[in-house]
């Protein structure tokens, strides 16, 4: 990659901590290979989102470059979706589903800063996800069930890592599970009734390794709906474990299906839903409105 103005967003405490050394690796690499090297990290998530949102609308980068998990990549998204610049991601976290389903080294700085230097000057362009009211953007999941309710208290848990986050994370939220009332449309499909789990997913992946949409692809244009009927507690126990191989699709109730746009809706049919997630993130409560945007986003991640 030739020099460039390179802004670099840092999250020390990712993968229990394994940010902090690798973020000055990052920067003195960058800085050694001759790139014009703007260190955008900052106290805190906010800050540092504001700062890399202002930096690419402001032209005063060519190239972001995010160090940490799936939380630094949705950080990184929101900042250059739509625009033209390009999205590089050293995956250090404790979960890395859009590194994973992108095909980059995991826990790798060198090997991911290489990725990065190779595919500069021919981004990958993939689609994006957004989302309404709320005004974000995603690229790979966004959970409003008990997916959600699993994912919020994952990102809480700062004891476990990898898979085991989110491991103990569903044993805890089936606990006091109670189905959800739901509207799902998605073009002349109208999903309604209570359920456990409403998934749209633009990647296949969430929580670590959970593949809850594994025909879920990043460039094909399409939403990847998954729902889920009203489960017992027990019931719902014992669906989740083979989700990382995918194998609840083959339980009767799931249904998926495909659009270009959803909008989900609480009812009262059941429970209130749980806040929204996306690639980990908080987005807000329903109703939400999401449409893929295909291409819109440039990410580093050439061969």
């Amino acid at each position: 990659m030739r020099p460039q103005r390179v802004g670099v967003v840092v999250n020390p405490t990712a993968g229990a901590g394994r940010g902090a050394p690798a973020g000055p690796r990052v920067l003195g690499t960058l800085r050694a290979a001759g790139h014009d090297v703007l260190d955008l990290s900052a106290p805190t998530l906010e800050n540092a989102a504001a700062s890399a949102r202002a930096a690419v609308a402001g032209d005063r980068v060519d190239v972001l470059v995010v160090v940490g998990g799936d939380g630094m990549v949705h950080l990184g998204v929101n900042a250059c979706a739509a625009t033209s610049v390009p999205l590089g991601v050293v995956a250090v976290g404790s979960g890395n589903d859009t590194a994973t389903t992108l095909g980059l080294p995991v826990h790798d700085v060198d090997a991911a800063l290489a990725v990065i230097a190779r595919s500069g000057e021919r981004p990958r362009r993939i689609d994006a996800a957004y989302v309404t009211p709320v005004g974000r953007w995603y690229v790979g999941v966004l959970s409003a069930g008990l997916d959600a309710a699993v994912s919020a208290r994952a990102s809480a848990d700062t004891r476990s890592k990898g898979s085991m986050r989110y491991v103990r994370a569903v044993v805890g939220e089936l606990r006091r599970f109670r189905p959800y009332g739901y509207r799902v449309v998605a073009g002349d499909r109208v999903w309604e009734q209570p359920g456990t789990l409403v998934a749209v997913a633009n990647g296949p992946v969430i929580g670590g390794g959970v593949r809850i949409a594994p025909d879920a692809v990043l460039d094909d244009g399409q939403l990847d709906v998954v729902v889920a009927p009203a489960f017992s507690r027990v019931r719902a126990a014992t669906i989740f474990p083979g989700m990382y191989r995918g194998a609840h699709l083959r339980t009767q109730g799931i249904e998926t299906f495909r659009s270009t746009a959803v909008v989900l809706e609480a009812t009262a049919a059941g429970a209130a839903p749980p806040v929204a997630c996306a690639d980990g993130e908080v987005l807000g409560s329903l109703p939400l409105r999401v449409e893929v945007r295909p291409g819109a986003l440039l990410v580093l991640a050439g061969p």
